[in-house]
């Protein structure tokens, strides 16, 4: 994997997990606004996570497109890990 992509990589997956895993007290909470708000914040986090997993896939040379695999959130991620880096050699 490139190192260009690798710390946009972790910021995006990395992030994007918290910030899902946040939006769902959002959603059950009415204190921060109820569902609107969480889900203005889940979208966030799945834009976020979804970035990272583009990231993931140009890092590894591949379009960014194969980011959509995050979609399937965790299935896609293993996906994209499991793919075979086309950058080995340049570390």
């Amino acid at each position: 994997m490139l190192k260009e992509y690798k710390r946009d990589t972790n910021i995006g997956v990395g992030l994007g997990w918290i910030v899902i895993a946040l939006s769902g007290y959002v959603l059950r909470s009415s204190a921060f606004g109820g569902p609107m708000v969480g889900y203005v914040v889940l979208l966030t986090g799945v834009g976020l996570f979804l970035w990272g997993c583009g990231q993931y896939a140009q890092g590894k040379g591949y379009s960014p497109y194969w980011g959509a695999l995050g979609l399937l959130y965790l299935l896609g991620l293993l996906v994209l890990v499991f793919m075979p880096d086309r950058h080995k050699d340049a570390g």
